[in-house]
């Protein structure tokens, strides 16, 4: 006899593969700890600890995470400005030491010191950076930043 309070997850999992159930591109997994720091007070409310949760980096797509059970987090939900899916300048690329699309481009243009990928890469090595718990993607923006001056 089941307990009629238990939820039987195995029903309502949907395997997911890391696919977006939004866009349908291919995410990357994020750790818990990303969500819990990230996600404004009322969606962190719903935040199901169980479950694996996956960042979603499609540009036009408003979903931000998504969970095992298809719990979808929006933009709207998150507390920070999102860099793969705004183009606003003033956005971070490198959210641990505030490295804004608009710092970036000045820098790089301008020649101006310090050089963005030397200053990341020095407070990397430091271990200076906190980058699970600033950035959206929960991983390191270096790629992101190093990607965005080949841009400009």
């Amino acid at each position: 006899m089941e307990d009629c309070c238990s939820t039987n997850l195995k029903e309502t999992r949907v395997e997911r593969n890391g696919i977006c159930p939004s866009c349908k591109n291919k995410t990357k997994n994020v750790k818990l700890i990303t969500l819990k720091l990230l996600l404004k007070p009322s969606a962190l409310e719903t935040l199901n600890a169980e479950e694996t949760h996956y960042f979603c980096s499609t540009k036009d797509c408003d979903v931000v995470y998504f969970d095992s059970i298809n719990k979808k987090y929006l933009i709207s939900e998150i507390k920070v400005s999102v860099h793969q899916k705004e183009d606003s300048k003033t956005t971070p690329i490198c959210y641990c030491f505030d490295w804004t699309k608009d710092a970036i481009e000045k820098h790089v243009k301008q020649e101006l010191f310090p050089k963005p990928i030397e200053q990341i890469r020095e407070n990397i090595q430091k271990n200076r950076c906190e980058c699970e718990v600033n950035n959206p993607q929960g991983s390191c923006c270096f790629g992101n930043v190093t990607k965005y001056i080949k841009s400009i």
